[in-house]
């Protein structure tokens, strides 16, 4: 129910931006998409199988398996019923092979475990990071996404396939969604300080959406 008043009234403000232009101010958003890796090619060998791990949300998000479906229904389409979870990815016997969450940054136990126990050939991690998140970390990978002051909405998004039997990154991009205030932006009172105009932007979620669709196209 939460997220249905949400998107009724993303579409409220929105509706009132275009109607009432001298009232409300619609913020535009940007996007930056980066290769991190040089390949965009998907593996459309018929026995190539791909397991979709969960999101890791660092982020303060209404829904989280939305995202998932996501990333679920492009791979689907992709590469058919080669694309497996790790809910549905399971043993003869109806057994979980995969039962816990992998982290985006595979570590050799992971890696050498999924060689071990299963026969994929790639698995596909992404993860979320909010504005603050990216700021406030002095890892030197995030510094070219850090955001400028007076950030309204935003978010990072990371998708990388990994391929687990020759043990490298296959595909990994990112893409980056801000919206920026104004200078004369009042955050306190969530108006212009030369007018009365209200601002109103896509919410950090639809943002995170745009930019998982803007990484969809660059796959091929």
């Amino acid at each position: 129910m939460k997220k249905y008043l949400l998107l009724l009234s993303v579409l409220l403000l929105s509706s009132c931006a275009i109607l009432f232009p001298k009232v409300f101010q619609r913020k535009s958003a940007n996007f930056s998409l980066e290769n991190l890796w040089f390949n965009t090619q998907l593996d459309y060998h018929k026995n190539a199988s791909y397991l979709l791990s969960t999101t890791q949300l660092n982020y303060n998000s209404f829904s989280g398996d939305a995202y998932n479906e996501q990333l679920l229904e492009f791979f689907s389409k992709k590469v058919g019923g080669n694309t497996f979870t790790r809910e549905n990815y399971r043993t003869s016997d109806n057994k979980i092979i995969i039962p816990f969450a992998i982290e985006y940054n595979l570590t050799k136990e992971n890696i050498a475990l999924l060689q071990q126990t299963t026969d994929l050939d790639y698995i596909v991690l992404s993860k979320i990071l909010s504005p603050d998140l990216i700021n406030k970390s002095k890892d030197p990978q995030y510094d070219s996404l850090k955001y400028r002051s007076g950030v309204l909405g935003g978010a990072v998004v990371f998708v990388k396939i990994f391929d687990i039997k020759n043990n490298n990154v296959f595909i990994e991009m990112s893409c980056k969604g801000a919206i920026y205030d104004d200078d004369n932006f009042n955050f306190d009172t969530n108006s212009y300080e030369n007018d009365t105009r209200i601002a109103t932007y896509k919410s950090e979620e639809q943002l995170v959406k745009k930019c998982f669709k803007r990484i969809f196209r660059r796959i091929k």
